[in-house]
């Protein structure tokens, strides 16, 4: 039984005695007594003449085969704690000679996380006592308990840390009595105390096996199962003892024994659960003698227990001794390892949090635009890459991300407008290179069709038609040598301008409303695939004027008409080609045919266009949501947006005079 056991029965007081405690006073309420040394020069005949040494002045708490009480030590002037054996047990001589055993084992382990024995004796009624340091803290049972329910003052004020760091001290405490031959083999939550100063202790050495000198089992009578002490044919508490302690095997236990506890301990400090329930005896044996789950992160995911701790706790509680820690040594350096590794994950999240700082101070300059918008951005970017690097988990950082990502600046960065002109001139150099080739072709088979099938007769037009069209595509091929993209433009748009040229020539052959808008439709439509407005602008402007000019050249009459209206007929009249049926008829459909391919393949291509940018900006944006954690995930980064982010062009510079 431990001094303060949880199943120990509960004075009335306890729980009001408990909201009374305060910082640096005792798990009773009761505050340590100041130092007093009383008289100096005290003659060793008053100390002896003085009455009884112990004023007992309440009970602590009752065990299965004793009780502890809150005594004051009259000739030191300190309080102890004493334990004696309860009324009912006082004729049992066995129960006699394991308490003066558990004192007398108790003492001789000197060790800070041991609570030492001050003395032995009995008192006036022939009782047994032994007297010890009277400790002022919680025990780890209750502590996990607090926990459990979510007390708000137990989860500021123990940490995993700082319980992990005790759990060490512990395993330095057993090593300790395994090193001096004794085995606790009844390591649990209860009987380990945390002081109020930073004081660790581990409680209750009633059952210890001295590992030289086997004991033989003692039957107590019943006693339900729990956290107790089971006293019946095994001893030790269920749920925390080795397998082969619940088994029996009393003469092979050895340090492996008190190792497997320890690790069922580190389990609950870490999950808040037990390693094996609790609801039904039977149930907590099968788990015991079968083995149990000791991965904490997949019994409590929620905790969120690190891969380490996990990989601790499942070596610890190997069913079979030999696949466990050797020693507790062994364990409490296995704990300290992760300990000074999560040193380093406290000093990276400390450093992370200032960078994440960093990237959250330029959030604002960098989606605000202006001068400072490029830096800001570049630094911020840098700040998050490094504070993530870091603390992969640091929600400032990764709200700083999702909002770079989801929220475009008000300004394009000009690195990114010098990347979009770089691309629109190649693609505009692609399309220049394929109108040329169209041009020429379509320039070949209407000159082979017009000269030798319909037949000419104005080959001064057809020249002009051959000139402007080879013009046309020289300017266009010079268009595409162009690096400077203005100048590019003026070349380009002056091949558009023999081109139209060159149809005006072709309205003589047909009208300037047959073939000639047609035509005049294609190449505006393809000259217009650009993002420049006032290109686009230029380009229709200069198709419309096409129009009206020959409309009005052949309303004015300055050139023999191409239409005669008669009795409510239109007729064709042949200027520039002959007018034969068959001919006629055959270049007409093939015109018509040529006007409805063209555009659908022109359309074609930009949707295919379009379609592989959206496709790698979607690629993108699912390659930038993998860096992210699920949490930061949704939303992260936008599909393409409806209205366009306003471009900030740099002012050009006007050349002096």
């Amino acid at each position: 039984m431990a001094l303060f056991d949880d199943d120990f029965e509960t004075l009335e007081q306890l729980p009001e005695m408990r909201k009374s405690r305060g910082k640096g006073g005792d798990s009773l309420g009761q505050s340590p007594t100041p130092v007093n040394p009383g008289r100096a020069r005290a003659e060793l005949s008053d100390i002896a003449s003085d009455g009884p040494r112990y004023e007992v002045r309440s009970l602590l708490g009752v065990g299965g085969m004793g009780e502890v009480h809150f005594c004051r030590d009259r000739r030191i002037g300190r309080d102890v704690a004493m334990k004696v054996i309860r009324a009912e047990h006082q004729g049992d001589t066995t129960l006699h000679h394991r308490f003066l055993r558990e004192a007398r084992v108790q003492g001789q382990l000197e060790h800070p996380s041991i609570v030492p024995v001050y003395d032995l004796g009995v008192d006036a009624k022939g009782s047994a006592y032994f007297t010890m340091k009277r400790l002022r803290g919680l025990t780890l049972a209750r502590i996990l308990n607090e926990l459990r329910e979510g007390d708000a003052a137990a989860l500021q004020s123990f940490s995993r840390r700082k319980l992990l760091t005790a759990f060490s001290s512990i395993c330095i405490a057993v090593d300790f009595a395994h090193s001096r031959g004794v085995l606790h083999r009844d390591l649990k939550p209860a009987n380990i105390m945390l002081g109020d100063f930073g004081e660790v202790y581990l409680l209750d050495w009633g059952v210890a096996k001295l590992i030289d000198t086997p004991l033989q089992t003692i039957d107590m009578g019943e006693d339900p199962m729990s956290t107790r002490t089971i006293p019946g044919d095994v001893l030790g508490t269920l749920g925390y003892m080795s397998p082969e302690q619940a088994q029996g095997c009393v003469d092979t236990l050895d340090a492996r024994s008190d190792v497997y506890s320890l690790g069922a301990i580190l389990f609950e400090l870490l999950t808040l659960k037990p390693l094996h329930p609790k609801k039904d005896r039977n149930e907590m044996l099968d788990s015991l003698i079968h083995g149990a789950d000791a991965r904490a992160s997949v019994r409590a995911p929620e905790r969120e227990v690190p891969p380490e701790l996990d990989a601790i706790c499942v070596k610890a509680t190997r069913r079979e001794p030999a696949e466990r820690y050797p020693t507790a040594r062994a364990l409490y350096e296995a704990v300290e390892r992760f300990l000074d590794g999560d040193k380093d994950v406290e000093l990276r999240r400390g450093l992370a949090a200032r960078h994440a700082g960093m990237a959250e101070e330029k959030i604002a300059k960098a989606l605000d635009g202006g001068k400072e918008a490029e830096s800001a951005r570049k630094t911020l970017l840098s700040e998050v890459g490094q504070a993530l690097a870091l603390d992969p988990s640091n929600d400032r950082a990764l709200e700083t991300l999702r909002r770079i990502l989801t929220e475009p600046p008000r300004e394009m960065p000009q690195e990114v407008l010098a990347e979009l002109d770089a691309a629109a001139a190649a693609r505009h150099r692609l399309q220049l290179h394929a109108g040329i080739r169209a041009e020429l072709l379509a320039t070949a088979i209407a000159t082979l069709v017009a000269a030798v099938w319909l037949g000419i007769r104005e080959w001064q037009v057809f020249a002009c038609i051959l000139v402007f069209t080879a013009l046309a595509a020289l300017m266009k091929c010079v268009a595409a040598r162009v690096v400077h993209r203005p100048a590019a433009e003026w070349y380009a748009y002056g091949g558009f301008v023999f081109n139209v040229l060159s149809f005006l020539c072709i309205g003589r052959g047909f009208g300037p409303l047959l073939f000639m808008p047609m035509l005049l439709v294609i190449f505006t439509y393809g000259n217009s695939f650009t993002y420049r407005t006032a290109y686009r602008v230029a380009v229709v402007v200069t198709g419309c004027a096409a129009v009206l000019a020959a409309a009005w050249i052949e309303y004015s009459g300055l050139l023999p008409p191409s239409y005669e209206f008669t009795d409510g007929a239109m007729i064709i009249l042949p200027q520039a080609v002959e007018h034969s049926r068959i001919p006629t008829m055959t270049a007409l459909t093939l015109t018509t045919l040529f006007m409805l391919v063209v555009p659908a393949f022109m359309m074609g291509q930009h949707q295919h266009a379009l379609r592989d940018a959206e496709r790698r900006a979607c690629l993108q944006a699912w390659q930038l949501r993998q860096l992210l954690p699920e949490r930061a995930q949704s939303g992260a980064v936008p599909g393409p947006r409806s209205e366009p982010i306003p471009e900030r062009r740099p002012p050009r510079r006007r050349s002096a005079g």
